[in-house]
């Protein structure tokens, strides 16, 4: 990079860092909260059984009903929403802070069933058939909102819905939105700017909807919205199966309508039966207590970068901070929901931002080592380790993705979250950092060696492959037990999977959630996991606390409300213990988001397994292959020791698993495999400069030495970050930070002990297939071209200053940016070139 391209790098993360703190910290912006911070509204939706057409009232169709709730809340912006059911036919939902809380509500309880019907009481457009219905516009003054309704010609009044249902509804549609695919999509048109919805027919919807066009060419086909006309056009030619929806749309309702297709038609209509305002669920201590303990992290972060890189790190310092402003900034453009467990992951991904940092700067200080000059180390140590980072946060990206498109409600906004901060962290610290370390080039100031922290080094000579059974035989010393504690029921579901029983309390005065949760541990440990959300309407009476505890009995649930009279307080005057309500409602994840969420993981494994076989496809695509599977092994190594944990924890602390434990499993699945491929990506090097007799397992080895320091370290600065947040962060994250302390501890080992170990005994196992030689292997590396190790332009000599570990041998195994095999020598040491071996069985 030269002078001027680096002035002009620096301007551009200048302006991209004012943008962002503008957004970040100007109150124009509005930080979006969930239940738990802010509060929100509480809806209660009666399923309107008896209009149901479909044969018997089931309990799977009220979960089918709740499935397209969770679709239709997803298209209007709200993130972590609250969706129970309540048998028979009740849908309780509890949505944070809206902007349009009744456009919402209003768009969630509409039924959004689409019909076609042809209208031959609108004649034809030539005049041959004659119409004794004709079609009106009218604008509201009020909204400006367009109408079409159908009027009777002989009368000059609008038609009766009893007319309508006579008239139209008696027949059987052309089609229905059941035929749609959920694809549609509102737009704008470039003709008259007006907009307008793009569908599309499945199969047997395209074939119906063009046999009926082709029979009724000029004729008038209507399209209704919950038996409310949307538009009447004629039919001019013959459509296929995809077409446009044209009514008296803005930009707005014609997306709120796209989306209510796209999740589905209700089966039967939705009513309001109860709405309230809820306080937030937590007080803001809880809060507090969280940013507190991720200050403390992100404090502790920041001196260890500082310590160990000395000059790096405190660029890398200044660069974490910017991921910080940029991340948050984009929280707010894009209206992330921020709720407790949200921000403890926000405090977590500043931790784990600067493992890109960690490996470029290890990189950097093998090459200052090996006697190269400041520009060239930076120019290098970038290009090697750009190869580890892309592939790493490329598997991540893979399993966001994969989560997203299949996931619902939490699931998706965890997926985007992560995979946003994974951009971030890949644009500070590739493109930030270093153009802050190319901006010390010129500087005399920046040449001592000692600045860069050069004599800090760490190779161990551990001989993992000595060991190979040690090291599997304690992963199996840890998952066994926890498989078998699991069989024995040690895994303890909270009501967030089981559901429970819902009790409302109409205490006399306002009482607090905490107040609350305080004397429901008095009655009974077990009802330590019990939700409470209190109602903050002040124009109510009485003040109502939702009480979800574990499915109680007539005789526990009496308990438990006179526990609450007795320890909390009275309940609202006329009232006695026996009226206060009850039901049993169900858990807020749905079986279908946990299988979606399960489904997901695996095709993203599979993904995993092929893009790494191709990036390590060095010997041949199958070759690739055991270098991902044994990677996507390390990671199911990893969720069967944080399973087994809790099973373990749940049996002997009756720890349960709950919303927030499949975050942190998530959160572990989307980083198990970062420091397997650091791992493989020097193993994928040194194939390609092995060294005459060298077998694969003593260059797994060699290369495990080389990385166990930047992957201990990369892993090292989020388990401060999790310490943080485990001991100072209050017990609504608690079990929430101990599971992923239990994955990223995991997946540190797994990747150096058992992923390196599997596939070393893989190769060694395969009698059809010898390691590939070094005048054989092609590199997938990309980005990496022909470099000399002559320096480049405007380098200036390292001055060695107290670093006294600069040695010509230290860089031994380090090889030019070229690849060609050459031991690196900044002395004239006569290190002979290393020879290509021959092919041969290990």
């Amino acid at each position: 990079m030269t002078g001027k391209q680096n002035r002009g790098m620096l301007l551009i993360i200048l302006a991209l860092t004012v943008a962002a703190a503008i957004v970040a910290f100007l109150p124009k912006f509005k930080t979006a909260y969930g239940l738990d911070i802010q509060g929100g509204v509480r809806v209660v939706l009666r399923a309107k059984t008896e209009e149901y057409k479909g044969g018997k009232w089931t309990p799977d169709k009220l979960e089918a009903v709740r499935h397209i709730m969770e679709n239709r809340i997803n298209s209007t912006g709200v993130s972590e929403p609250l969706i129970i059911t309540k048998q028979p036919d009740q849908i309780i939902v509890e949505l944070p802070g809206l902007k349009n809380e009744k456009e919402a509500i209003d768009q969630i309880s509409s039924t959004a069933r689409l019909d076609f019907y042809l209208l031959p009481q609108l004649g034809d457009k030539d005049g041959n058939r004659p119409a004794i219905w004709e079609q009106r516009s009218f604008t509201d003054p009020k909204t400006n909102e367009k109408t079409e309704v159908l009027y009777d010609k002989s009368t000059g009044k609008p038609l009766t819905p009893e007319q309508l249902e006579t008239s139209v509804f008696s027949r059987d549609p052309i089609v229905t939105g059941k035929d749609m695919l959920p694809n549609s999509r509102a737009e704008i048109q470039a003709t008259n700017s007006s907009a307008v919805i793009d569908f599309e027919f499945n199969a047997e919807g395209s074939k119906a909807f063009e046999d009926a066009t082709r029979a009724n060419i000029g004729r008038f086909l209507a399209i209704f919205l919950d038996k409310k006309l949307l538009t009447a056009p004629v039919i001019n030619s013959v459509i296929p199966g995809r077409g446009i929806i044209e009514g008296n749309f803005t930009l707005e309702s014609a997306k709120a309508l796209s989306d209510q297709l796209n999740a589905g038609a209700l089966p039967v209509p939705l009513v309001i039966e109860e709405t309230r305002k809820l306080e937030a669920t937590l007080g803001k201590e809880a809060v507090a207590a969280t940013t507190r303990a991720g200050i403390i992290g992100l404090v502790l972060v920041l001196g260890f970068m500082l310590f160990w890189y000395r000059l790096p790190g405190l660029l890398a310092d200044i660069a974490l901070v910017l991921y910080t402003v940029f991340s948050f900034a984009l929280f707010k453009l894009i209206g992330v929901t921020l709720t407790l467990p949200g921000i403890a992951g926000f405090i977590l991904s500043i931790g784990m931002a600067v493992d890109a940092n960690i490996l470029i700067f290890e990189r950097v200080k093998e090459e200052l080592r090996s006697g190269k000059t400041l520009r060239t180390a930076i120019d290098v140590g970038f290009k090697r380790a750009f190869t580890a980072i892309f592939d790493s946060n490329a598997c991540t990206i893979l399993t966001c993705s994969v989560l997203y498109y299949f996931g619902t409600g939490p699931i998706r906004g965890f997926a985007l979250t992560l995979g946003l901060g994974v951009a971030v962290s890949m644009f500070t610290a590739i493109t930030a950092t270093r153009t802050f370390l190319f901006a010390l080039v010129g500087m005399n100031s920046a040449q001592n060696a000692s600045l860069y922290g050069v004599a800090h080094q760490w190779t161990p000579d551990l001989k993992v492959m000595s060991r190979k059974m040690l090291w599997v035989g304690l992963s199996l010393a840890i998952i066994v037990p926890g498989l078998i504690f699991w069989g024995m029921g040690g895994i303890k579901k909270s009501i967030d999977f089981r559901g429970g029983t819902e009790i409302r309390m109409p205490f006399a005065e306002r009482h607090s959630t905490g107040e609350i949760q305080k004397a429901l541990v008095q009655v009974s440990p077990r009802y330590a996991d019990s939700r409470v959300v209190v109602s903050s309407d002040p124009a109510a009476a009485a003040k109502v606390a939702y009480i979800t505890t574990e499915r109680l009995n007539d005789t526990q649930r009496l308990e438990v409300v006179n526990a609450m009279v007795k320890n909390v307080g009275p309940l609202t005057a006329g009232t006695t213990v026996t009226d206060v309500g009850y039901d049993n409602v169900s858990g807020t994840i749905s079986s279908e988001m946990t299988w979606n969420a399960i489904f997901a993981v695996l095709y993203a494994s599979v993904l995993i397994v092929l893009y790494l076989a191709f990036r390590f496809s060095i010997g041949g695509f199958i070759e690739g292959l055991k270098y991902g599977t044994c990677a996507v092994l390390a990671l199911l190594h990893d969720v069967l020791v944080v399973w087994g944990s809790f099973a373990f924890l749940g049996w002997w602390l009756n720890w349960q698993v709950d919303s927030l434990f499949v975050t942190a499993m998530l959160t572990v699945i989307g980083f198990s495999v970062h420091d397997t491929i650091i791992v493989f990506d020097r193993v994928r090097e040194n194939l390609q400069h092995r060294t005459k007799g060298e077998s694969f397992s003593q260059i797994a080895d060699r290369s495990i030495d080389q990385t166990i320091s930047r992957s201990v370290k990369t892993s090292f600065t989020v388990v401060l970050t999790l310490t943080a947040l485990f001991i100072a962060g209050g017990s609504g994250i608690h079990q929430f930070s101990a599971a992923l302390l239990i994955g990223i501890i995991s997946g540190t080992y797994s990747s150096i002990f058992n992923a390196s170990v599997l596939l070393v005994w893989w190769k060694q196992n395969d009698l059809g297939m010898s390691a590939p030689s070094a005048s054989s292997a092609s590199s997938p590396r990309s980005g990496v071209k022909s470099r000399s190790l002559e320096s480049l332009p405007g380098d200036r000599p390292m001055v060695s200053g107290n670093a006294g570990g600069l040695r010509s041998d230290a860089g031994a195994e380090q090889n030019d940016a070229s690849g060609n095999g050459d031991r690196a020598s900044n002395s004239g040491s006569g290190a002979p070139r290393r020879q290509p071996v021959r092919r041969r069985r290990m």
